[in-house]
């Protein structure tokens, strides 16, 4: 599965989440393609060739939450334009480009409303018995098999959104069931795509129930990599024994990511977290692991940057020790070195620890949401920030805001080359406590 470094390094998440502009009045998932996002793209592309992070996966390319009925002008003329360039600046840096795609369940939302066969009954997927629900997934697998778009894969997920419930998917075990899906799509594409590169992300579907264990074995067997969203198997200390009885590449979402809030500017918070997600694939890599899926950052605030530089080294270098991994971005971020470099990188694993150690968050349990991915209340406008009021308790905030306060001073006393990334990490910093603050 390759020597030195991950076999399937692949960056992810939607189209948007390493934008510089946030989308402050449109639901979740916004796939809104500009010149901005362009220019975002290709600075997030220019870092990614640079660590050797090999893959680029994008959710969203094509539609948000609905493939049309009928199956025809998926996109404009305008988009598909800006698909080949996104294809053509992936490839032009030796990179490969994947598609995140849903099977059965995620992006058939107008499909389970306008055609009532695929559904028995599920608004969230469609049914594994009935003919109609295999024939508009493979639509959509034949839609992007086409070589026109340019694409080298793609990464699919049957479990985010649960599964047919109905009683003939009734007496098939989770697993079972999304091994049947899985199995049939990854073979359908297989044959039409024997080049393609094949993952698969078990967002809902736990990977580390023994008795569920051969049906993983099953999918294993037909994908290049598999995905564990919630790190159980390492928790549990079975993760090396189910490398060992995979027959694909197994891996991780990198310990620690913070979810992009789609609707906030992107110097609102301060999350630093490039060691825990550093530490965490060292790990995963040591007990075999040879895949990640690491989601995108915003660049835009200079501590996501230096957060997503610090895990990715781990992906091209794992041997790399994390403080080393961190003094490295920050060196490329703040223009730092020697001692300075050391400084920084000390008060950066402070930054680190101010958060996780007083909040709930557990390494490996999957995203840290900043706001809530849909906000019930108005899925249109900006949320609360719930890394902090629903999982920091009142008197551990007023805490982490004194040393928050004493970080901030810290680093406005430091000097180093790029003064402007220091300002907006100073910026980022006051938004956290304007947050904590507003919570009382």
């Amino acid at each position: 599965m390759g020597e030195g470094r991950f076999t399937y390094a692949v960056t992810d998440g939607w189209l948007r989440d390493l934008a510089s502009e946030p989308t402050p009045d449109d639901p979740w998932p916004c796939v809104r393609w500009d010149d901005q996002l362009v220019a975002d793209q290709i600075r997030f592309l220019d870092v990614q060739a640079e660590l050797g992070v090999t893959y680029h996966l994008v959710w969203g390319l094509f539609i948000d939450r609905a493939w049309p009925v009928p199956f025809e002008n998926v996109i404009d003329a305008e988009r598909e334009r800006r698909l080949h360039a996104l294809v053509d600046a992936v490839h032009g840096r030796g990179l490969k480009m994947l598609h995140g795609t849903g099977i059965y369940s995620w992006g058939f939302d107008q499909v389970m409303r306008a055609v009532p066969g695929v559904s028995a009954g599920s608004s969230q997927a469609m049914c594994l018995h009935r003919a109609e629900a295999w024939d508009w997934q493979r639509r959509v697998l034949d839609f992007l098999m086409e070589p026109r778009w340019g694409l080298d894969g793609i990464s699919m997920q049957s479990a985010d959104l649960g599964r047919c419930e109905c009683a003939k998917c009734g007496k098939l075990s989770p697993a079972e069931h999304h091994a049947a899906l899985l199995i049939r799509s990854a073979e359908h594409v297989r044959a039409g795509r024997p080049d393609w590169v094949i993952g698969q992300a078990s967002w809902g579907l736990r990977l580390d129930e023994p008795g569920e264990f051969e049906h993983l074995e099953r999918i294993s067997k037909v994908v290049d990599y598999m995905v564990e969203v919630q790190e159980r198997s390492a928790r549990s200390g079975r993760r090396q024994e189910i490398v060992r009885g995979l027959s694909c590449a197994f891996g991780s979402v990198g310990g620690v990511f913070v979810e992009p809030p789609q609707h906030w500017d992107r110097l609102r918070w301060f999350v630093p977290c490039g060691l825990g997600s550093a530490r965490a694939l060292a790990a995963l890599y040591a007990d075999g692991g040879r895949a990640c899926e690491y989601f995108y950052r915003p660049f835009d605030n200079p501590v996501e940057e230096v957060s997503w530089r610090t895990g990715a080294r781990i992906l091209s270098a794992p041997g790399t020790a994390p403080e080393a991994a961190l003094r490295e971005a920050l060196r490329a971020v703040y223009g730092v070195s020697g001692a300075a470099a050391d400084d920084l990188a000390d008060w950066f694993g402070r930054g680190e620890n101010a958060y996780f150690s007083r909040s709930d968050f557990v390494l490996g349990q999957g995203p840290l949401s900043l706001e809530p991915l849909i906000w019930s209340e108005n899925p249109a406008a900006p949320g609360p920030p719930v890394y902090l009021h629903g999982r920091m308790p009142g008197d551990r905030r007023a805490e982490y805001a004194r040393e928050l306060e004493q970080l901030r001073g810290e680093l406005e006393a430091m000097q180093m080359p790029n003064q402007e990334a220091k300002r907006r990490t100073v910026g980022a910093i006051g938004g956290t406590l304007r947050e904590i603050a507003g919570l009382g």
